[in-house]
């Protein structure tokens, strides 16, 4: 049994490259190659390679980035400095990699006073800068001394040009600031289920699931495994049904994998829980 689960984290890994294309955490104290970074009107700069406490992000614990991220800290820059910065990222060409499907996941801190400060997530959609994520000061998830993750489905911008900007902006007041801790571009349509497909089997939605994932097939799904990018196993199901419901909604934000047994044959594909 043991030999079986470290198979399969190893191949959980393999899937995971696969899919990967592209990642920054961020852990080097400088700018890593190919992106670029604007600065405050008083030259106030993002940070790289912070490792410390983010002041301002918990009442009672701050949350930190163990092994190094990137931080702007708005409250070193003085009052009202109006600060709107941006740090970009370098451009890949998603057509040539025949991406037909891609998802951005990013963790993230965003520390306020009051309500105030924006954190803006845009990609280059080949003509113009297109919104993906914006965080508002207000938004529940501020100084909650954790870190946040979110995935983000930016198949409708895939292009031979695509890059992806974060911006921040203090609106025009004195606050803490926000950081990232990593960045990744996905393929999301990274699957293996070529053994699967003839016996017409089919799941939805894809890749991103809020709740409940639902396989189907024309011959009984026999057995259904959901691991986790460490290989530990959080859902096991034997549904012996042509339609298998998951309920993810209780499962923290990230992405699985999925196995399913169809008589003899198996497959497994990704999928990214929101």
């Amino acid at each position: 049994m043991k030999k079986l689960n470290l198979l399969y984290i190893l191949f959980c890994i393999a899937f995971i490259s696969n899919a990967q294309i592209q990642e920054e955490n961020f852990n080097s104290s400088t700018m890593p190659s190919g992106w670029s970074a604007t600065t405050g009107p008083t030259g106030c700069a993002w940070v790289f390679g912070f490792d410390g406490d983010l002041v301002g992000s918990g009442f009672t614990n701050a949350a930190s980035f163990t092994s190094g991220g990137v931080i702007f800290d708005d409250n070193a820059c003085g009052e009202f400095v109006n600060n709107v910065v941006e740090l970009e990222g370098p451009a890949i060409d998603l057509i040539a990699a025949n991406v037909v499907s891609a998802g951005i996941e990013l963790v993230y801190n965003h520390q306020v006073i009051g309500i105030s400060g924006n954190f803006m997530v845009d990609v280059w959609d080949g003509s113009t800068w297109q919104n993906v994520l914006f965080v508002d000061g207000d938004d529940t998830e501020r100084n909650t001394g954790t870190n946040a993750t979110k995935n983000i489905d930016v198949s409708a911008y895939i292009n031979s040009n695509f890059k992806v900007k974060f911006i921040y902006d203090d609106e025009n007041t004195q606050t803490w600031g926000v950081g990232i801790d990593n960045y990744k571009l996905l393929n999301t349509a990274t699957a293996n289920i070529g053994d699967l497909v003839d016996l017409g089997f089919n799941y939805y939605p894809n890749p991103i699931v809020n709740d409940i994932l639902t396989l189907q097939a024309n011959e009984e799904i026999s057995i259904v495994n959901v691991y986790n990018t460490i290989g530990q196993k959080v859902i096991a199901k034997k549904p012996i049904t042509l339609e298998s419901k998951l309920n993810m909604e209780n499962l923290p934000e990230g992405m699985y994998i999925v196995n399913v047994a169809i008589g003899k044959k198996e497959g497994s594909f990704k999928v990214i829980k929101q």
